[in-house]
C-alpha cells in the first residue's frame, strides 16, 4: 500500500476519514494539522497547505494525497485562499515526483440547479453562486495539472453531508433548534431538494477512491443519488426525536431549489454504493447529538 496523505484531518469529514484509517488499520499513513489537535495514533505533521515548503517536505514518489482542505466556514476569501492558493502549492509540490495520486474533495455544487434529472459527471457544471463557482475554478486547475504534468487527480463531488458533529446546514441547524426550543428559517417554503449522505458514507468513497487504480483525470460523484424536500427532513427528525419544531417558511431566498447526483459511476469504477438510509442517519446523529 502506498504512503497516505491527508490533508486537513481535522475537519468534520477529515476526523471520520482518520478514524476510519486508523481502526482498519492502514499502514504508512500521515496527517496535516494546523492548531487543532486530534485524536489519533497516526503520524502527524504541523502544517498549512499555503506553506509549499512544508508540503514539499512530506511529500514524497507513491504518496496518494487526500486533500479535504478548503470547505467554506463564512469567510469567502479564506475559502478562495485555501482552495485556488492552496491547490497550486500542492499542485506545484507534487510536479517531477513519480506515482503520485491526488484525491480532491469537491462538491455537486458545481452543476448548479437540477430539478428534473440527478446531475451526472459529464453534464456542463453551471454553478449559480460562489461556492459552486469556487469549487468548479479549483477543479479546473487540477484539471490543467494532470494533463501538463502527468498527474493522477481524481475529483469528488461530494452531495450534502451530514452526520454527528456537522456544525452547519439544515440538519444541524434543525438539531440546535430543537435541542434549544428555537425556531430554524426554511427556505423556498420547505420545498427546496437535496441530496443527503452520512458522512460515514462519504468516508468509505473516499477510502475505495484510495484503493483503486484509475490514471490521469477522473470526476466521479460520491452522492446518495436521492433527493429529500426540507419538510421531509424535519419530518423525520421530529418522528425519530417525539418533538415538535417550530420552523419559519421563506418563499425566496439565494440559494438553488434542487440539487442532486448520480452515482452510476461511482458504483462501476469504485465499487461504492451509499449504506446509511435518510433514517439511519438521522437517527445516529440525533444520538450522538444529544448525548454530547
Amino acid at each position: 500500500m502506498a504512503n497516505i496523505i491527508v490533508l486537513g484531518g481535522s475537519g468534520f469529514i477529515g476526523k471520520s476519514l482518520i478514524q476510519k484509517l486508523e481502526r482498519n488499520n492502514f499502514k504508512n499513513v500521515k496527517v496535516m494539522v494546523n492548531s487543532t489537535k486530534i485524536k489519533s495514533n497516526l503520524e502527524k505533521f504541523q502544517g498549512n497547505i499555503l506553506d509549499k515548503t512544508i508540503l514539499k517536505n512530506e511529500i514524497r514518489n507513491g504518496d496518494v494525497i487526500v486533500n479535504l482542505v478548503g470547505q467554506y466556514n463564512g469567510n469567502i476569501s479564506n475559502f478562495i485562499d485555501l482552495n485556488i492558493n492552496g491547490g497550486l502549492n500542492l499542485l506545484e509540490s507534487c510536479k517531477g515526483k513519480k506515482n503520485i495520486k491526488i484525491i480532491l474533495i469537491s462538491s455537486i455544487d458545481v452543476y448548479g440547479e437540477c430539478v428534473y434529472y440527478p446531475s451526472k459527471e459529464k453534464d456542463e457544471p453551471s454553478p449559480q453562486y460562489d461556492y459552486g463557482l469556487i469549487k468548479l475554478f479549483t477543479e479546473k486547475i487540477y484539471e490543467n495539472f494532470a494533463s501538463i504534468h502527468g498527474l493522477d487527480v481524481i475529483v469528488l463531488r461530494l452531495s450534502n453531508l451530514y452526520g454527528p458533529n456537522k456544525k452547519n446546514g439544515l440538519i444541524s441547524n434543525i438539531l440546535k433548534a430543537i435541542k434549544k426550543n428555537g425556531t430554524v428559517s426554511i427556505n423556498h417554503n420547505g420545498k427546496q431538494q437535496r441530496d443527503y449522505l452520512f458522512v460515514g458514507d462519504a468516508v468509505e468513497g473516499i477510502i475505495k477512491t484510495i484503493q483503486c487504480k484509475l490514471k490521469k483525470y477522473n470526476v466521479i460523484n460520491i452522492s446518495s443519488g436521492k433527493r429529500y424536500r426540507s419538510t421531509e427532513i424535519i419530518k423525520l427528525v421530529q418522528e425519530l426525536s417525539h418533538k415538535k419544531l417550530k420552523f419559519k417558511l421563506k418563499k425566496t431566498a439565494p440559494d438553488e431549489k434542487c440539487m442532486w447526483a448520480n452515482n452510476f459511476k461511482a458504483k462501476k469504477l469504485l465499487k461504492f454504493a451509499p449504506k446509511i438510509s435518510i433514517k439511519q442517519g438521522l437517527d445516529l446523529t440525533l444520538k450522538c447529538f444529544e448525548k454530547y
